[in-house]
């Protein structure tokens, strides 16, 4: 499992700092190891007070979590001291480090001086892979007035003196082309365009930078990273300016059972994209699908409503978890569950004669169907599995060798996502 260690401020109303971060790396399936830099006193309608951690506690808490495992980012957001600011720049390992450098809260806090932005600029941000100021905090930064894409593009090349490889200007309070960012990355711009969404919704800044963080600890460019944080940041807005309190939110509203198969589904995507090869993608796609206990209709799986899929040699998708899609793999597990109640997950895999030895050699039983026996009317996938699986009585691997049009096909049986995924890991890693 990939880990992020957070580092940042404890809001009691839960809408932003180490709560926020903790929400955003749950939906990515990344484990949090949340430091507290800073205790606060808000909500969301003031900030009443800031008393920073003693550096000392803060160095404790970092050995604490790199003693349990080691993470494969850093995230830095409130600070509250220079003493915190030095500690750091000495103590973080050498792995990607975010900084989200808080100024100024949402409800117009200052929470740095002249002395804290002096170490940012020469402690911090030397060491880091991003920094991510909003227009505001560039404006401070450089001395440059930053209200829309063209100024902020203005404003990057002076925050990249500054040492960090990647600036990223967030346009949320730009006064045009509102929420759309400027992302500089070796004297290249990147616009990414958003849509402003009514509705005062707390941290979205440290979501942004968890997400972006948790994507790099999941061996993601930078560029992908921050393209793919930006899209969860668009659908996540537009759950959470319908709820209260508007803290983000990264699904709607849904059961214990369905969130809990909602958050399964999407840690296992973030997996399966990290280990599968470029070889295994099939033409169309990759996509897992996980059933309620008791799923009776195609409402009851929940499958990624945009498919992985080979982006040069990544692994990528730009889709969420969904309940309800009429996708190829629903249909499997629909067949499936039928068959067996327990077989409430499938994955599908390209056809390749070497997967299917392997999966044999892995000790995997595999079973097949004919797509020339299927009755008319019939859906194809949903068919055929059910067939394979009365022919063969179980089986970890339903596949078939395609037809006219159709893509030929591996299937992987499974109770469960993380099951899936350890299917996957066994095929995966079995030397070819």
């Amino acid at each position: 499992m990939a880990f992020v260690l957070c580092i940042a401020g404890l809001d009691p109303s839960g809408g932003a700092g180490l709560s926020a971060d903790m929400r955003a790396l749950e939906f990515l399936g990344v484990g949090c190891f949340p430091v507290a830099s800073a205790l606060t006193v808000q909500n969301s309608g003031s900030f009443a007070a800031l008393e920073p951690v003693s550096a000392g506690i803060i160095g404790r808490q970092i050995d604490a979590a790199l003693g349990e495992a080691a993470p494969g980012a850093v995230k830095v957001g409130l600070l509250g001291s220079v003493e915190n600011i030095e500690l750091l720049a000495r103590k973080l390992p050498d792995i990607p480090l975010v900084v989200d450098p808080v100024i100024r809260t949402s409800t117009g806090f200052n929470v740095v001086n002249d002395e804290m932005l002096a170490a940012y600029e020469e402690l911090l941000f030397p060491r880091a892979t991003l920094v991510m100021p909003n227009a505001y905090e560039t404006s401070v930064l450089t001395g440059q007035k930053v209200t829309d894409v063209e100024t902020a593009k203005k404003a990057c090349p002076v925050i990249a003196d500054m040492g960090p490889k990647v600036v990223l200007v967030k346009g949320g309070h730009f006064e045009s082309e509102r929420g759309s960012d400027v992302l500089y990355v070796d004297g290249d711009f990147h616009v990414l365009a958003g849509t402003e969404l009514r509705g005062d919704v707390r941290g979205t800044g440290c979501t942004f930078s968890a997400l972006i963080a948790g994507y790099l600890a999941l061996d993601f460019g930078i560029v992908e990273a921050v393209k793919r944080a930006k899209l969860d940041m668009a659908r996540a807005l537009e759950f959470s300016v319908h709820k209260e309190p508007k803290h983000i939110a990264f699904s709607e509203h849904l059961s214990e059972g369905q969130r809990n198969v909602w958050l399964a589904v999407q840690k296992a995507a973030s997996e399966i994209g990290s280990i599968l090869p470029p070889e295994m993608v099939a033409e169309v796609g990759n996509n897992i699908a996980y059933a309620l206990e008791g799923a009776e209709s195609p409402e009851d799986v929940c499958s990624l409503d945009s498919r992985l899929v080979l982006k040069g040699s990544r692994i990528v998708t730009m889709g969420l978890p969904v309940f309800g899609r009429k996708s190829h793999i629903g249909r499997v597990v629909m067949a499936a569950v039928k068959h067996d109640p327990n077989l409430r997950c499938a994955l599908n895999l390209r056809y390749s004669e070497k997967t299917l030895d392997i999966a044999g050699d892995v000790g995997f039983k595999v079973a097949t169907f004919d797509r020339e026996h299927e009755p008319d009317q019939a859906s194809s996938v949903e068919w055929g599995t059910a067939r394979a699986l009365q022919d063969f009585g179980s089986a970890d691997i339903v596949y078939d060798l395609g037809a006219k049009g159709k893509e030929p096909m591996i299937r992987l049986l499974a109770t469960n996502p993380e099951e899936a995924v350890n299917k996957l890991r066994k095929i995966v890693e079995k030397p070819r």
